[in-house]
C-alpha cells in the first residue's frame, strides 16, 4: 500500500470541504439543538418568603372532547397541583347537553377551581380550537391563562409553578414557553424512533431561537401568557381564515425578546397520548407547522436547511476525496476520521439535548435519520400538497 502523503489539489480541495462542511453542519442544524438542551432548566422551589397573595391568578383552559375517562385521569393531577391560587376551565368539543351531563359529574368531584364549557358542534366554519380557546379566555377569571388539552400528562404537582415562576421573577414577562411530545411507546417499527427524533429537532429548533433571543413559535399544549394581551390583539382575529396559527403565528405577533421566557424542565415537559393514532397525529402537527412555517421568519428554516444540506456535502466530499486519493488510503482515513467525528459531535450534542426533552436518544442511526430528513420532508410535503385547502376555514 502506498501512504504517500502526495495528495492532489483535488483531494485537499475535497478534503477541505469536508472540514468546512462538517463545522457549518454543527453550527447551523447543532446550535440550536445544543441551546436548546441548555435552555431546560432544574425544578425551582418557591421562595419561602411568598405566600398566596404573590402569586398571580391562573386559569388552566383545557381543551378536550368528550372522552370522560381522559378528563378524570387529567383532573387527577390538574387539581392537586401546588400552586395556591388557580382555577381549571375545560372547554369541551360537544353539545349543550353533552356538557351539562358531564360538568354535573365532574363538578360533584371537584366542586371548587373547575368551571366547564363547550363549543357548539354545528361551528364547522372556524378552527375548533382557537373557537374553544377563545371560549376559555371569556370563561377564564384568571390574570395568566394557560393553554393545554386533556389528553396530555402532567408531569408533577409543580408543572403550574414552573410556568408561572417567570412571571412572579420577572414582571416583564408576558408570554413563557413551555414544551410536551408526542408519547411514542405504543408505536412499533424502526419509523417511530425517526418521528421522533423529527419532532425533537423542530421542537430545537423554536426552543433554540427562544434562548438566543429570537422566539418565533410555541407550543399551544403547554403555554402561558398574560390574557390581557389576547384580547388587546383581539384574539385570533388576524388569522380567522386559517385553521392553526394559534402557537406561532398568534405568538409571532405579542412575542419579544423582552417580553419572552422559556420554562422547560422535568416537572414541566408534558406528553401527549394518543396511543396507536401518534403516527397520524405527528403527520398532522408537521403538515400544520410546515403551512404556517411560510408565514414566520425565515431564518430558522434557512438555518436548518443549511445543516441538511452540509450533511449531503460532507458525505460527498469523504467519498470523493477517498477515490481521488487513490492509491494512497491515507486521503480516505483522513476522511473518515473527520466524518467520524462530526457525526460523533452530532450525535453527543442531540442524545444530550433528546434527554432532557425526554425524547429518543438515538446513537449510529442520527446521521442516517438526518441525511434521510431533507428527501423524507420533501416525499411528505409531495404527499400533502393536495391537503392545502383545509388550512383554510373556508373549505
Amino acid at each position: 500500500m502506498n501512504f504517500a502523503f502526495c495528495f492532489n489539489t483535488a483531494t485537499w480541495i475535497c478534503l477541505a470541504t469536508l472540514a468546512v462542511s462538517a463545522l457549518i453542519a454543527i453550527w447551523a442544524r447543532f446550535k440550536p439543538v445544543w441551546m436548546a438542551g441548555s435552555a431546560v432548566g432544574h425544578h425551582k422551589e418557591a421562595s419561602p418568603g411568598h405566600d398566596s397573595a404573590v402569586f398571580p391568578k391562573v386559569s388552566v383552559i383545557v381543551y378536550t372532547i368528550t372522552e370522560e375517562d381522559e378528563i378524570n385521569s387529567y383532573l387527577e393531577m390538574a387539581m392537586n397541583q401546588d400552586y395556591p391560587n388557580y382555577e381549571v376551565v375545560i372547554v369541551n368539543e360537544g353539545g349543550a347537553e353533552t356538557t351539562s351531563d358531564l360538568a354535573e359529574r365532574l363538578l360533584k368531584k371537584y366542586p371548587e377551581k373547575l368551571y366547564i364549557t363547550f363549543i357548539p358542534p354545528e361551528a364547522h366554519s372556524l378552527s375548533r380550537r382557537k373557537l374553544a380557546q377563545t371560549v376559555g379566555m371569556k370563561a377564564a377569571k384568571g390574570d395568566i391563562v394557560i393553554t393545554t388539552v386533556s389528553n396530555c400528562k402532567i408531569p408533577s404537582t409543580k408543572w403550574i409553578y414552573e410556568l408561572i415562576s417567570p412571571f412572579i421573577e420577572d414582571s416583564r414577562t408576558d408570554v413563557v414557553l413551555g414544551y410536551s411530545h408526542v408519547d411514542v411507546s405504543d408505536l412499533h417499527g424502526a419509523g417511530k424512533w425517526y418521528r421522533e427524533m423529527d419532532s425533537t429537532l423542530t421542537a430545537c429548533q423554536w426552543i433554540g431561537a427562544a434562548a438566543n433571543g429570537h422566539p418565533y413559535r410555541g407550543d399551544g399544549m403547554n403555554l402561558a401568557y398574560r390574557k390581557e394581551i389576547f384580547f388587546r390583539q383581539k384574539g385570533y382575529a388576524k388569522t380567522m381564515h386559517l385553521m392553526n396559527g394559534d402557537d406561532d403565528l398568534f405568538l409571532k405577533d405579542i412575542m419579544t425578546t423582552e417580553n419572552t421566557r422559556l420554562a422547560i424542565s422535568p416537572d414541566s415537559i408534558l406528553s401527549s397520548e394518543w396511543g396507536v393514532s401518534g403516527n397520524r397525529i405527528h403527520a398532522e402537527i408537521k403538515e400544520r407547522y410546515q403551512f404556517t412555517a411560510r408565514f414566520l421568519p425565515r431564518v430558522p428554516f434557512l438555518r436548518a436547511g443549511l445543516g441538511s444540506l452540509m450533511q449531503w456535502t460532507m458525505l460527498a466530499a469523504a467519498i470523493a476525496a477517498g477515490f481521488l486519493g487513490l492509491p494512497s488510503l491515507l486521503p480516505a482515513c483522513i476522511a473518515l476520521a473527520i466524518l467520524g467525528i462530526a457525526w460523533i459531535a452530532e450525535i453527543t450534542i442531540y442524545r444530550r439535548t433528546a434527554r432532557r426533552l425526554q425524547s429518543v436518544c438515538l446513537w449510529w442511526a442520527l446521521p442516517w435519520f438526518l441525511l434521510w430528513h431533507p428527501i423524507g420532508n420533501f416525499i411528505f410535503k409531495m404527499r400533502r400538497r393536495h391537503h392545502l385547502r383545509k388550512n383554510y376555514t373556508f373549505a
